[in-house]
């Protein structure tokens, strides 16, 4: 096997990476406009994402076995290169790493905005069970006769 499937394969798993980043930007805005709807389609369009990566990892795990390079870090990839392909793989390697570091960030924002959220719900609910109800005034009768 050749370099340029996995260079490829690289550059979709860049893709896919980027495509879950904006999805986790569009779960930060339903939560903070509390669009619960919103974000359970953006939660169930993540567990999705979520399979689809595992599946990436395998087969990143099959090309790098192909390509006998099964314990070489994606930063230590340019450096297992011919020299024609080394600058490729910097490149890419690079590219996959800095996507892989904007989705953790999204993902560190989003979890601890709906953590917060979450917080803050749970003390409004605390809140309404210790004070107590004001008393129902009386009871008025209504004659619904005409």
């Amino acid at each position: 096997m050749d370099m340029q499937a996995y260079f490829s394969f690289l550059s979709q798993l860049r893709q896919a990476l980027d495509s879950l980043t904006a999805l986790e930007q569009e779960k930060i805005q339903a939560v903070q406009a509390g669009d619960l709807e919103t974000l359970d389609a953006c939660m169930k369009r993540e567990q999705v994402a979520t399979l689809d990566l595992r599946g990436r990892e395998r087969k990143r795990t099959e090309l790098l076995r192909q390509l006998g390079l099964e314990q070489v870090s994606l930063r230590e990839l340019p450096a297992h290169c011919s020299p024609q392909d080394r600058g490729q793989a910097a490149e890419l390697s690079e590219q996959v790493l800095r996507s892989y570091q904007v989705l953790s960030s999204a993902q560190q924002a989003a979890r601890t905005l709906m953590e917060s959220n979450l917080r803050h719900i749970q003390q409004e609910l605390d809140r309404r069970q210790q004070t107590p109800e004001a008393p129902a005034s009386q009871k008025s009768q209504t004659d619904f006769r005409v």
